[in-house]
């Protein structure tokens, strides 16, 4: 019982680390991959580099509109659509339509270039959800490690009850049976 509980909770100290890896490599990857495409207005940078969408709704619709009606460029759009729809101030975020527009730009558009960003916000989307499930894993793990803790310190008291009771007996015993040999 000892033996799986460190091995659990060290198990769970290496995945917290992956864990708290996970944001910090996608939030790299938003930071890094702006793009300046007027498809897509936010508020830019200084040098021309979007940063942060003033409206997710608005430029994802802008995005997917361009994209059915074949207005300016489609692997543009399709990035534009899984940047917006991962990224981590987008409060509706879906990481499953950023995964499924990401892969669509590469199988369409292999030789676009945002290809290869594309590639980097699948592999950080996946590790993301990855991690997500493992702890979502860990923290079942951990309360079914607080529920076997608390039957094995209700079985201890209750041994503790039961050995307490026993030496009470065994006193009882003894003093009876010196009151027998007095006799």
């Amino acid at each position: 019982m000892t033996q799986r509980l460190i091995f659990r909770l060290t198990r769970l100290r290496k995945l917290r680390l992956l864990f708290s890896a996970a944001p910090l490599l996608l939030g790299s990857l938003i930071a890094g991959c702006s793009t300046a495409d007027q498809s897509w207005q936010g508020t830019r940078s200084p040098t021309g580099g979007l940063i942060i969408p003033s409206n997710f709704d608005q430029a994802l619709k802008e995005n997917q509109k361009a994209l059915a009606e074949n207005k300016g460029q489609p692997d543009v759009a399709l990035y534009n659509i899984g940047v917006i729809s991962a990224h981590s101030a987008n409060p509706k975020k879906d990481y499953s339509r950023a995964l499924l527009s990401f892969r669509t730009l590469l199988k369409d558009y292999p030789s676009s270039l945002r290809a290869e960003q594309a590639k980097l916000w699948i592999q950080a989307i996946e590790q993301n959800q990855k991690a997500a499930e493992e702890g979502h894993k860990l923290a079942e793990d951990k309360r079914a490690l607080a529920r076997e803790r608390d039957q094995l310190a209700q079985e201890r008291n209750k041994l503790n009850y039961a050995i307490e009771k026993s030496r009470q007996l065994d006193a009882e015993i003894e003093k009876r049976r010196k009151q027998s040999l007095k006799r």
